[in-house]
């Protein structure tokens, strides 16, 4: 009963606060710290809505900048762009690399914990404005969005980004970015320079992996500038070549009349992207292509726009496709009405050769003026979603283009709200932890509580019981005591008077046992009487006890009592009390009744585990052997014996007396 009931306390307390650290969330009410993080965590996420979504991640085999390895995180790393000629400056924007081996997305890889982004109109270390210094504390990493550090129109030539503390990679330390990207406007100035243009402290040459050039070659883990809504076009795409028909095809190629002549400084191209090539971003992309801008139809005396495999200081590399990436072919103080792009060679889709692309943007100023206008090609795709109209919708075959500095500002901001965010939710994580343990330091200190209250419950309950059972005790011998052995001291002075009266000898030998068994009995009665005593339990009567039945029982044989273990016998429980003193009795009258012994020696004393009653006489003994059955007697104290786990032995022979062992188990 008293497990049961601790058992469903337990539980029902264990149920209470499970109900409480499952309502831990709704802790509003219990922490103004949660309340006021709760409230700035709803603030944030409302800010997030406007905010352009972030990007899937892009991966190409062109990653970006690597400097060497270093033993140490607080090894100097740098790396410096020219952009050839001192310009008005919006912002200056780190977009992390994203992988160290090209084969998976590692977010913010080798992007330093801390560092310091400097511009300047010369390359010597005089008149530089630092438009991002180092902070006391290590700067959160930025995983796959970009660092916006507005610049506010200052003017200059020389970017310098310097790593204080590097990435720690395992037992390496390291400098990378993606791409830098220097906003005028609406358009990365940075972009179409080449190895020429880039100094740094150390680079590690891993082409076409990893290298200076890969800065500013539009091949990002951003991907291109769209926002979310779906495009209803997937872009312009040549009519597919089958080689078996045509085994060298001619050049493909596609125009946009910009209506007349004017400044043109970027010529922006993406990648299509359809979703039956979803698997393979890219799509049409061909290994190699040009970009001519043109004042007439002619294209005889085009200019022809630096790309991305060389010149211009560029590394000489293989062309490598740019996934889903916007590529920028940039031009200086040109102008034109015509841009085309060609493709030599065409893009192999499953065994058909074809040239795409989902959108071509033509940058004058801060204007595309491409978006809209006239396109013709050398042949096209008027269908399921491609057209020439679709190169200059703003579309790219998943969504909505973007203006690129709203764009990378709008994901600079959601990834500060998003670590703020990550912040408030590891601090509200830290309130509701202390809360828990709290609640289970309570739960524990309540089932001990409950535990203890309970056990004192049944200490008292099992206090009064024995109480109870030890008056009852009292009473029954005390009437045992009163009543039966008034009744047999009464029984043995009336055969008295009797046997003194009469002088029948069959009438006298009757008598004599009706009076030495009221007295046999009455002695017994007295022996239990005494052992319920509670009043005497414990308090060393039971060697008392032993001697005053020794005395009676050989009080016609001279008897000697050694009882070097006297301390252990009293610590006996009452049933071995019992059943010792029966077993006592037993040997002692057998030794009366049939050893014609002359002197006995009873020793009470203690072994390693066992208490041992020994009574030895020097009677005239017996065969043990040739006792049938064993004989009775020794047969109740085998088993009073075994029923505590003792044993008893008998040691005699014929004319050389008798010795009895009785041991038990100390602490049974």
């Amino acid at each position: 009963m008293m497990r049961r009931t601790v058992q469903l306390t337990i539980g029902l307390a264990a149920l209470v606060v499970g109900g409480c650290v499952a309502q831990v969330a709704s802790l509003s009410w219990f922490s103004s710290e949660l309340r006021h993080n709760d409230v700035e965590r709803r603030d944030l996420e409302a800010a997030l809505v406007p905010l352009p979504p972030a990007p899937t991640p892009q991966l190409t085999d062109r990653i970006g900048y690597h400097s060497g390895f270093s033993a140490s995180s607080n090894t100097v790393e740098w790396v410096e762009v020219d952009l050839r000629r001192e310009e008005p400056l919006d912002a200056v924007v780190l977009v992390p690399a994203a992988s160290d081996s090209g084969r998976a997305i590692v977010p913010g890889y080798g992007f330093p914990a801390r560092f310091r982004v400097e511009i300047s109109e010369s390359a010597d270390q005089a008149g530089r404005t630092v438009i991002a210094g180092d902070t006391p504390t290590d700067f959160a990493n930025p995983g796959t969005l970009p660092v916006y550090l507005p610049c506010a129109g200052k003017r200059a030539r020389f970017v310098r980004i310097t790593a204080t503390r590097l990435y720690q990679d395992g037992g390496r330390a390291l400098f990378a970015l993606g791409e830098i990207i220097v906003l005028q406007g609406k358009r990365n100035i940075a972009a179409g320079l080449g190895r020429s243009d880039f100094t740094s402290s150390r680079t590690m040459g891993a082409l076409p992996v990893w290298g200076l050039s890969n800065l500013v070659d539009g091949h990002s883990v951003l991907g291109p500038p769209q926002g979310s809504r779906p495009s209803p076009t997937l872009g312009y795409s040549s009519q597919p070549v089958v080689l078996e028909r045509e085994p060298h095809p001619s050049p493909r190629w596609v125009q946009v009349d910009l209506g007349e002549v004017m400044p043109v400084n970027e010529v922006r191209l993406f990648p299509a992207y359809p979703p039956e090539f979803s698997h393979r971003p890219g799509y049409g992309w061909p290994p190699g292509l040009t970009v001519q801008l043109a004042n007439d139809l002619s294209f005889r005396n085009a200019v022809e726009l630096s790309g991305l495999e060389g010149g211009n200081g560029a590394e000489p590399r293989a062309p490598v496709g740019p996934g889903e990436n916007a590529i920028s072919f940039v031009a200086r103080d040109e102008t034109a009405r015509y841009v085309r792009v060609s493709a030599p060679q065409l893009f192999n889709a499953n065994g058909r050769y074809l040239f795409a692309l989902s959108e071509m943007q033509v940058w004058s100023g801060d204007t595309n003026v491409a978006l809209g206008k006239e396109v013709s090609a050398f042949d096209s795709i008027e269908g399921n979603g491609w057209s020439r109209a679709a190169l200059v919708d703003g579309f790219t075959s998943r969504a909505n283009i973007l203006d690129l500095g709203d764009w990378l500002l709008g994901l600079s901001h959601r990834r500060e709200i998003m670590q703020r965010i990550a912040q408030i939710d590891t601090r509200s994580s830290d309130i509701r932890s202390r809360f828990i343990m709290i609640s289970w330091w309570i739960l524990a200190a309540a089932i001990v509580a409950v535990v203890l209250a309970l056990l004192g419950a049944n200490l008292r309950h099992r206090r009064d019981r024995r109480l109870e059972m030890d008056a009852l005790r009292q009473r029954i011998s005390q009437d045992l005591h009163d009543d039966i052995g008034s009744s047999l001291g009464c029984i043995v002075l009336i055969s008295e008077e009797a046997l003194a009266l009469t002088r029948d000898e069959a009438m006298q030998q009757e008598l004599a046992e009706i009076r030495d068994t009221a007295r046999q009995t009455l002695d017994t009665m007295r022996d239990l009487v005494r052992l319920a005593q509670s009043g005497k339990y414990g308090q060393g009567d039971l060697i008392e006890h032993l001697r005053d039945i020794i005395d009676r029982i050989l009080r016609n044989i001279p008897h000697e009592l050694h009882e070097p273990a006297a301390a252990a016998f009293n610590r006996m429980r009452m049933d071995q009390r019992r059943d010792l003193v029966l077993m006592l009795k037993e040997s002692l009258h057998n030794l009366v009744r049939h050893s014609q012994a002359t002197h006995a020696d009873i020793t009470l004393a203690q072994g390693d585990e066992t208490l041992i009653l020994t009574v030895r006489d020097n009677g005239r003994g017996f065969d043990p052997s040739a006792l049938k059955g064993g004989g009775m007697g020794l047969v109740n104290l085998q088993r009073r014996a075994a029923k505590h786990g003792g044993i008893v032995s008998v040691d005699s022979a014929p004319q050389h007396g008798t010795s009895i062992t009785i041991s038990l188990p100390h602490h049974a």
